[in-house]
């Protein structure tokens, strides 16, 4: 499987999307953007212009003005695109998907940095009005994403490690599965992956 998180705004969550999927399913982490991703996932992450076709992988795409980009878009599963309740991120967002649906059909659309059922529906709402057939899921604002790149664990593995953390994450952490879930698209594949990160507690 190749997922691609991709987005024109900065800000938006896109990096700590990516690796939390890349870090949870055990896949390779690759961007033409800069950031912490090989420090924090090293031996796993590398950040590059030169792009290749990679099974198991996840791309951490920021802008697409680099050869290669829309060539790995038409071979990923799903595309991602990260927004938060902003007007220019939300345009940056609709815009995103205007260039990419040139040549992926999949989406998703992760509303980030949530505060309010409100801050949801204005999301939901801008997105789908443009883009009726694409889905919107949640995920609220949290320290869990930042806590995943810091620790470079993902979010279930310092959940399965921590009752402090689990406690703390009880909000996010059904929205952030109900993401793991729709992304692999497999209900088999998905129950594997929590039997396995569950397990983690028991060593």
């Amino acid at each position: 499987m190749k997922i691609a998180v991709a987005t024109i705004d900065g800000g938006a969550g896109k990096t700590a999307i990516s690796f939390a999927l890349a870090k949870e399913l055990d896949y390779y982490l690759i961007s033409n953007d800069d950031s912490v991703i090989e420090l924090v996932y090293p031996s796993m992450a590398k950040i590059t212009k030169d792009l290749k076709i990679i099974d198991e992988t996840v791309y951490d795409f920021g802008g697409f003005v680099d050869a290669g980009v829309t060539d790995i878009i038409k071979h990923c599963d799903i595309v991602i695109v990260p927004c938060i309740n902003d007007l220019n991120s939300k345009m940056k967002a609709i815009k995103t998907i205007t260039e990419l649906s040139k040549f992926n059909e999949r989406f998703l659309v992760i509303a980030t940095r949530l505060e309010s059922e409100q801050d949801f529906n204005e999301v939901k709402a801008s997105i789908q009005a443009k883009f009726p057939q694409i889905e919107v899921l949640p995920l609220r604002k949290t320290k869990m994403l930042k806590n995943a790149l810091e620790f470079g664990e993902s979010p279930l593995e310092l959940v399965a490690q921590s009752k402090k953390i689990a406690h703390d994450g009880r909000n996010f952490i059904p929205e952030y599965k109900a993401i793991l879930k729709y992304v692999l698209n497999n209900d088999e594949t998905y129950e594997d992956l929590l039997k396995e990160k569950s397990a983690i507690e028991e060593k």
